[in-house]
């Protein structure tokens, strides 16, 4: 089944603010996401909570999506992080869970299909950049919940499977650099 984006989801825009270098709440930006779309877990900027920028608290299985730029990636926000708030570079995607997990929309959105979509609705300025109503008449497929979840779980997976490769070639790379020293070392002696 296909449905609008806007049938399943409320849209709106992250909150533009001055950050600060410690706060009570994390001030997602783009540059805290490495190359496979997942938070670094080293937050580069912060925010004081006050009554504007509580309301913009992100909720668990919010969905952020960077529509700006040459970068579009989507990521699920988890509220074991702590209070976060996604900047105004981000949309913020609340979906009915009901008809969509959060999780699959994010799987989604990554996809090199949407990816694909994504560029074809920027395109035409210099730095691409999708409008609200342009993402909000997105058609998106839905199948069962239960299909949504096997695609999750394989998403995941993935996600892990990269992680440990990344780590492995970390390591390779440490092993290689300590054989190298070893060697000039020798020669020096």
């Amino acid at each position: 089944m296909e449905k609008v984006l806007l049938d399943i989801a409320d849209l709106q825009f992250g909150l533009y603010e001055k950050p600060v270098e410690s706060g009570t709440a994390i001030y997602l930006q783009v540059k805290d996401f490495d190359l496979n779309n997942q938070f670094s877990n080293e937050p580069s900027a912060f925010l004081n909570l006050n009554d504007k920028s509580s309301k913009h608290l992100l909720r668990d299985g919010d969905v952020i999506f960077v529509a700006k730029g040459f970068r579009t990636f989507a990521w699920t926000y988890k509220e074991s992080l702590g209070p976060a708030i996604a900047s105004s570079i981000f949309f913020v995607i609340k979906v009915d869970k009901t008809e969509i997990l959060p999780e699959y929309l994010t799987t989604l959105f990554n996809s090199t299909a949407y990816h694909q979509i994504f560029q074809q609705l920027g395109a035409g300025s210099s730095i691409p950049s999708m409008r609200k109503s342009e993402l909000e008449a997105l058609k998106i497929y839905i199948p069962s919940l239960e299909l949504q979840k096997k695609t999750v779980t394989i998403n995941e997976l993935h996600l892990q499977e990269l992680q440990l490769t990344t780590q492995i070639m970390d390591e390779k790379q440490k092993y290689y650099n300590s054989i190298i020293n070893q060697l000039i070392s020798q020669e020096n002696v």
